[in-house]
């Protein structure tokens, strides 16, 4: 039995589309661990970032590798993890999210910079600096 976790977050900071997407699933693992969350499926409606996640695409950029490694290093920490495409027109959860993303929702998550730039105690729940 298991329990379906939302999450608006909204970036206060320049990011490309693929850094954006990075951004979101980060603080949704952190979330999930901060809740001691042991098994997790996550769907995404991002081809690319599903793929690298789930090795059939190499990141090449380095500024996508960090957020990789930070992604994967996350991941680890649970004992079972799926990563799933979802097409947006398929998820209607997200897009009702996405349009929550504005400074004055409640329960919004803010970052003021990104979590590749965070320092390792980022990890298990300890959120940055940047994070409001």
């Amino acid at each position: 039995m298991g329990a379906t976790l939302h999450q608006a977050v909204t970036l206060q900071f320049k990011a490309t589309n693929n850094q954006a997407e990075y951004e979101a699933l980060i603080v949704g693992l952190n979330f999930a661990l901060s809740m001691t969350v042991k098994r997790i499926q996550v769907f995404s409606d991002f081809l690319l970032v599903v793929n690298q996640v789930n090795r059939l695409f190499e990141a090449k950029d380095e500024v996508l590798k960090k957020y990789l490694q930070l992604a994967r290093s996350l991941i680890s920490q649970f004992e079972d993890f799926s990563l799933a495409h979802m097409p947006r027109e398929e998820n209607q959860v997200a897009n009702q999210l996405a349009k929550e993303g504005s400074p004055t929702s409640v329960g919004l998550r803010c970052l003021k910079g990104p979590v590749s730039n965070a320092p390792k105690s980022l990890l298990r729940g300890n959120h940055p600096t940047g994070w409001t």
